[in-house]
């Protein structure tokens, strides 16, 4: 595929997302986000403009394809592996020793990018190495040894104290939507004592227009396996109160009050702004013309569905205070993987009850569903051995495992977990 074919391609699904009209059931239904001016990362191409031909359609993309058992392995932006070259080699150099399938690589940290894009603006952090675009120099390296790189963007979260002293980039989301623009700017929800946060409303069309696009840049001009969206929640049931979003679910119920937190038609009406979110971003894909798949980390907050007193996962944290019905996302296939957040520590009786719980949820889906289920391990809050074995266990129950993080896979963040997680293939040891 050329550049100027993927250029003309980025311009139409582009358009085509920003096209107005009337309601807004899905993509391609709201008017495009203003004032986000769009911005190029130093040392950028323009693509070749060009058109195609009046009877050229693109083809439509092949179902992706991932290796299982996946063992995969998050690395984040706040240290500098991703961020030099010699950083990435020997990032591969261990993913490679640990017989790792997939890296999960953040390149969006608070919707500024660590790639060449038109969409978001260039990141202004000092620690990039000059010039240094992270996919173009992750993706070969990782293909070359069998491992599949997807892209981590992170959604909801507008900011993070190492940006306090840094200089604000044009066209910067969280400057131009964020909790200090104008009242009337703001993409950002509120509380329900009315004040605003950080984090993103995914009530708000402008807000799931713009991930939609940065993902569809992602999947069309970079050559990433996968796009890996992560923080697609509220911050807790406390939040989803922004105007425009309290306009809409009082419009759609007919109803002039405002809904209290735990209101049972608020709960579930923002848990379809989530689902929302998903769907967009999926349907903007499957218009990309080849194999990119979608997965999502989701929460998994305190004790599972068997540990509530009804059984179910509704009555969960996740699914009443983040607003996640992750199940039926993966039931539904909106994604391609699901990465539930088995964040536990396996010293502490009650957590390892809580992974347990999950864990039997997640071994069911992936029976049951063409999802591919793939817990992820807090290998941070866990000695090395009790990480292997929540992998081992993971790997045995579902499809795979993932290690959060590269940085810090065990508490004491020993490097010599590659070699043993090799040893073991992943499983129970």
């Amino acid at each position: 595929m050329t550049r100027r074919w993927l250029s003309v391609l980025v311009v139409v699904l582009l358009a085509a997302c920003s096209s107005p009209a009337g309601d807004a059931d899905g993509p391609g239904q709201e008017a495009a986000p203003e004032g986000v001016e769009q911005a190029q990362g130093e040392g950028s191409e323009t693509p070749e403009a060009g058109t195609l031909a009046d009877d050229e359609e693109p083809e439509p993309a092949a179902a992706a394809r991932i290796r299982t058992p996946v063992r995969a392995v998050w690395v984040h932006l706040f240290d500098d592996s991703l961020k030099t070259q010699e950083g990435i080699e020997v990032l591969i150099e261990e993913l490679v020793a640990a017989e790792a399938t997939m890296v999960i690589a953040q390149v969006v940290r608070r919707h500024d990018a660590y790639y060449r894009s038109d969409v978001l603006p260039a990141t202004a952090d000092p620690g990039l190495e000059e010039g240094l675009d992270i996919l173009e120099t992750l993706v070969p390296l990782a293909h070359a040894h069998d491992i599949e790189v997807h892209a981590w963007m992170s959604l909801a979260p507008t900011w993070h104290a190492v940006y306090d002293e840094l200089p604000v980039p044009d066209g910067w989301l969280p400057a131009e939507h964020g909790q200090d623009a104008p009242e009337g700017d703001r993409w950002v929800t509120r509380d329900v004592d009315g004040q605003w946060s950080d984090y993103l409303d995914p009530a708000l069309p402008e807000v799931r227009e713009h991930l939609a696009r940065v993902a569809v840049e992602l999947a069309l001009t970079t050559e990433v396996d996968g796009i890996h969206l992560d923080y697609v929640r509220y911050q807790s049931a406390e939040y989803g109160y922004h105007p425009d979003a309290l306009e809409r679910f009082q419009d759609e119920l007919g109803i002039s009050s405002v809904p209290k937190p735990d209101d049972a038609d608020f709960v579930d009406w923002r848990r379809e702004q989530t689902r929302n979110v998903v769907v967009e971003v999926r349907e903007a894909l499957d218009g990309v013309p080849r194999p990119v798949a979608l997965s999502a980390a989701v929460i998994t907050w305190g004790p599972g569905p068997s540990g509530t007193e009804d059984g179910s996962f509704s009555a969960t944290r996740p699914a009443s205070e983040g607003f996640q019905d992750w199940p039926g996302w993966a039931r539904d296939e909106l994604v391609d993987v699901l990465f539930p957040m088995n964040y536990f520590r396996a010293h502490v009786a009650e957590q390892a009850e809580w992974y347990e719980q999950w864990l039997d949820l997640e071994s069911e889906l992936a029976t049951a569903t063409d999802t591919l289920i793939v817990p992820g391990i807090a290998g941070w809050l866990n000695t090395p051995d009790a990480a292997i074995a929540q992998v081992g266990a993971a790997t045995d129950s579902t499809d795979g495992a993932a290690l959060y993080s590269y940085q810090q896979p065990t508490d004491d963040a020993t490097r010599e977990i590659w070699r043993d997680l090799a040893g073991l293939s992943w499983d129970v040891p």
